[in-house]
């Protein structure tokens, strides 16, 4: 039983064994820290209280929690980081919690609580919520709320996007708004493999989606005194603090989306001819919302960026739509203290924004460039690419066979298609776009990447090639088992002569025993032939892998890819499966000491790799005896003159 007297926050609580416990403002078991020593039970169950203790802490100090405690955030909310956030939420209780919202676990617990019972049926559809998503700004907005809106059950209206750094936001109207939204975090896989968090908290300051007629009239008028027509230049320093639009009550930061909205429509309207532009001092995190403007105003020359919070440069790339820009301003903002010393500070800014010559007052040395009109763009990618029908015929077919038996269990069944003497190398790197990703483990032993190794290493670079079939066959079997996406296919032929055929191929596929089937690989692969017989063979077989960005993952297996067999390839009257391994069950492909004796076997017979094999295997690897073998058929003059090398005397 309990007895509770709220006015001095004092309680008993009484438990089964007739034990009591005293909770007031002393009470040292509710600290987060360690509780050892105490050996009573603890009011809800000590297991309860633990582990409600751990994730209070954890919250408290979470990576992507807010560093403002209790205080406006850049968009004049009120931050609810940590604890104080959940609780406003969901009660003293697990925020999201597997088993339910519950205050605390075990005896003594409060009964569930959900959000909705938090509000009341006329405010609920009326409450803000912020949702944060940890590295979202590496993708793109449409892409973000496409993957939102497949995933969520009812209407989905976000507004006020933005990003700093590596975050992204964005606010939503309605308690069943944010309950669908927090219902599909970590459920959806994105383009690097990592689930795609969403962390929703109440706003206690509705954002506003449009400002009045009334205000808009009077920054138009403001915005009119700020600019100056002679030098084209609109002075936009301390908006927020403007001192007669707060004798007006009105205060408009610029990290609010309806204040730079509302900017960007009078600018782009009145004067679209802007050449320069004076945003300092105005407490902006990031530029993302500076977009928009950028595509109405082509003809800034002139930007002042100083005195606010940019901490990475990475930032200019979203107003990188500013080409003309030749005088840039960034002194006094966290991002210039990243750079030991000033060529590399200002190597980085050029890497946005070429043309500049003067950098926060100080001129800069001309850029040495090569004299090429860096307005000319690429053109668009194509498809596959052949020289003709004949061609396309030949590759396709080859390409198919090929990739049927490389996604079965019996990749050596590959080794007809490799010559003798063929090459082989493979490299693999992460991807560049995303932050964080799956690595590639399975892969880093044979991988050739020279950023990785260092080019001066020769004999590291040359133990990575793989020469000869056997070699190359028994490589390839190490590697994961894969589901290629056919559809997904590009080919261009890069040489073709009656000698020789060269084509690269790209595609994305699976692996088979990764630990999501939803992360995607991208590859590509170049193909060096020579004719053989009515086909080809491989001379050179060159793989990089990555992982594949949201454009290539978007319609992946979409269409459906072939399910390949365990062995695509009919079995044939004189290929034999060694008498202690059951007929189709998996088995290694060489040992080292049995590719040591092919090779041997191939000089002293002067056959090829392929007969060479065929022979030790159907004699059970025993050297003597298939040397005898190979002799008394070579007399008798059955053995065909393919099997050959060159023709032995």
């Amino acid at each position: 039983m309990s007895y509770n007297n709220r006015s001095d926050n004092f309680s008993v609580t009484a438990g089964r064994d007739g034990s009591r416990f005293f909770k007031g403002n002393h009470d040292f078991r509710f600290n987060q820290g360690s509780n050892r020593g105490f050996r009573g039970r603890s009011i809800g169950g000590s297991r309860g209280n633990r582990r409600a203790s751990y994730r209070n802490l954890n919250a408290s100090s979470s990576r992507y929690g807010n560093r403002y405690d209790r205080n406006e955030d850049a968009e004049g909310d009120i931050s609810m980081s940590g604890d104080s956030s959940r609780r406003a939420i969901h009660g003293r209780g697990s925020y999201g919690s597997s088993r339910g919202r519950y205050s605390n676990r075990g005896r003594g617990s409060r009964r569930p609580t959900t959000t909705a019972s938090r509000y009341n049926q006329k405010t609920s559809a009326e409450t803000w919520f912020k949702v944060m998503i940890p590295f979202g700004s590496h993708i793109s907005q449409k892409d973000l709320y496409s993957m939102i809106t497949s995933s969520i059950d009812g209407p989905f209206d976000p507004v006020q996007y933005s990003t700093d750094n590596k975050r992204a936001f964005f606010y939503v109207k309605g308690i069943a708004a944010a309950d669908n939204i927090r219902s599909i975090s970590r459920r959806i896989t994105k383009p690097d493999g990592h689930k795609l968090i969403l962390h929703v908290s109440p706003a206690n300051v509705p954002p506003e989606q449009s400002l009045s007629d009334t205000v808009i009239e009077k920054l138009k008028l403001r915005m009119s005194d700020r600019y100056d027509p002679a030098t084209q230049l609109l002075n936009l320093s301390s908006l927020y603090t403007d001192e007669v639009l707060s004798k007006e009550g009105i205060k408009l930061p610029l990290t609010r989306f309806s204040t730079m909205s509302a900017i960007t429509k009078i600018v782009v309207e009145h004067i679209p001819e802007l050449s320069g532009l004076d945003v300092s001092n105005n407490r902006l995190i990031n530029l993302g919302q500076l977009s928009d403007l950028v595509k109405g105003t082509p003809n800034v020359a002139s930007l002042n960026l100083g005195q606010n919070q940019l901490r990475a440069m990475e930032e200019l790339e979203k107003i990188k739509g500013w080409t003309n820009l030749a005088e840039l301003v960034l002194d006094g903002n966290d991002l210039c203290n990243n750079y030991g010393n000033q060529a590399n500070y200002v190597s980085a800014v050029r890497k946005a924004f070429p043309k500049v010559v003067r950098l926060d007052g100080i001129e800069l040395p001309p850029l040495i460039t090569f004299d090429l009109d860096t307005d000319v763009k690429l053109p668009e990618s194509k498809g596959s690419y052949f020289f003709n029908d004949d061609i396309k015929n030949l590759v396709v077919a080859f390409i198919k066979d090929y990739y049927v038996i490389y996604d079965s269990d019996r990749r050596r069944d590959l080794m007809p298609a490799y010559h003798e003497n063929v090459q082989f190398s493979l490299s693999c790197s992460k991807n560049p776009m995303f932050e964080k990703q799956l690595g590639f483990n399975s892969y880093l032993e044979g991988s050739r990447n020279l950023k990785r190794i260092g080019h001066l290493d020769q004999d590291k670079l040359a133990k990575k090639i793989h020469t000869g079939n056997l070699h190359v066959i028994a490589f390839l079997e190490k590697l994961p088992l894969t589901i290629h996406d056919i559809h997904s296919f590009k080919v261009d032929v890069s040489l073709a002569s009656p000698t020789l055929l060269s084509f690269v191929l790209h595609g994305v596929f699976k692996e088979k025993d990764a630990r999501s089937d939803k992360l995607i690989r991208a590859f590509s692969r170049s193909f060096v032939t020579v004719p053989c017989g009515n086909g080809m063979v491989i001379i050179n077989d060159m793989l990089t892998l990555s992982n594949a960005g949201y454009e290539l993952t978007k319609n992946a297996f979409k269409s459906g890819a072939p399910t390949p067999s365990s062995s695509p390839v009919p079995p044939s009257s004189n290929r034999t499966v060694p008498p202690d391994v059951a007929p189709g069950a998996p088995t290694p492909f060489l040992t080292p000491d049995q590719i040591q004796m092919v090779e041997k076997f191939t000089k002293d017979s002067g056959m090829n790799n392929k007969f060479s094999l065929k022979c030790l295997q159907e004699n059970a690897w025993d050297y003597q005896r298939a040397g005898q073998v190979f002799t008394n058929l070579h007399n008798e003059s059955k053995i065909p003159p393919e099997a050959f090398v060159k023709d032995t005397p």
